[in-house]
């Protein structure tokens, strides 16, 4: 089970939100399966419909990530206007296999829509996730 505490959820939602009609992208730090930090990161896709994290700021928090000793928990995206599931891009471009992949949906109304995928060969398996207080 992989745990997010609820104020990076909050983070990640109002990312998301801000990010209309773009997706949002991001990643999720901490130990284990359990995240403790919150890093957006730009979206460089010119297509609204996908994510392309900028590549810098990419690398400079995987840098950080390094000298601190946490762990890469997540990477996170929004669907802005499809369901919470991975789509063949995401499968084909997801390049960490023991890395939740978080995807939120933005087409519900005001209910949350978000599931955790473990992508690995092209294939996305569902994650339990617990929402900590």
């Amino acid at each position: 089970m992989w745990t997010i505490p609820r104020p990076l959820l909050n983070r990640i939602l109002d990312h998301a939100r801000r990010s209309l009609p773009a997706e949002c992208v991001g990643l999720l730090s901490g130990q284990g399966k359990t995240a403790s930090a919150w890093h957006p990161l730009p979206n460089q896709s010119q297509d609204g419909r996908r994510f392309y994290a900028d590549e810098s700021a990419l690398i400079q928090v995987l840098r950080q990530l390094r000298e601190t000793g946490e762990d890469l928990v997540a990477i996170y995206h929004s669907h802005p206007d499809s369901e919470a599931v991975p789509s063949l891009t995401d499968r084909q471009q997801a390049h960490y296999p023991n890395t939740l992949y978080l995807i939120v949906s933005l087409l519900t109304s005001g209910r949350l829509e978000m599931n955790g995928y473990l992508i690995q060969d092209g294939e996305a398996i569902l994650q339990e996730l617990l929402i900590s207080d």
